[in-house]
């Protein structure tokens, strides 16, 4: 299964949400900045993302509680779910995270084997495996 479209960026799959970009980037006005017009306010990949996604494999587990400080950031804002983030990346004009390659061979970044504690949402929820879409019996199935 295709989770999403790959022949078109994360920020043009949804149709009123492309043509928004679209309208942002033809209607720039850089005040006398000699700025660019931009599609996109924000980077689709970066180390960020990357360990957005990879946190529960080494060495990026490492990696992000050293961008946080020493800490894992507060668990809401962590990936929990991909339904979620995908579904944000489809609405949040702010949020173009593209998918890393593990999505398509490797489907240890969706498990907290290492049983870390990532902390627990405002929910209540602790959180541990990513959450995957109803078709996937489980990660390995998923990816």
């Amino acid at each position: 299964r295709t989770f999403r479209d790959l022949s078109k960026p994360i920020g043009a799959l949804e149709p009123s949400r492309a043509a928004r970009f679209r309208e942002r980037f033809e209607s720039f006005d850089d005040c006398g900045t000699g700025a660019k017009p931009f599609h996109y306010g924000s980077h689709y990949s970066s180390a960020g993302i990357v360990l957005y996604y990879l946190m529960r494999l080494e060495p990026f587990t490492t990696e992000a509680i050293r961008l946080q400080g020493g800490r894992f950031d507060v668990a809401d804002r962590l990936f929990d779910s991909v339904g979620d983030t995908f579904a944000s990346c489809l609405e949040n004009m702010s949020d173009v995270k593209e998918l890393v390659p593990e999505f398509f061979h490797c489907p240890d970044f969706l498990r907290n084997g290492n049983r870390l504690n990532l902390g627990v949402m405002q929910s209540g929820v602790a959180l541990g495996d990513a959450k995957l879409p109803r078709w996937a019996r489980d990660a390995d199935e998923f990816v």
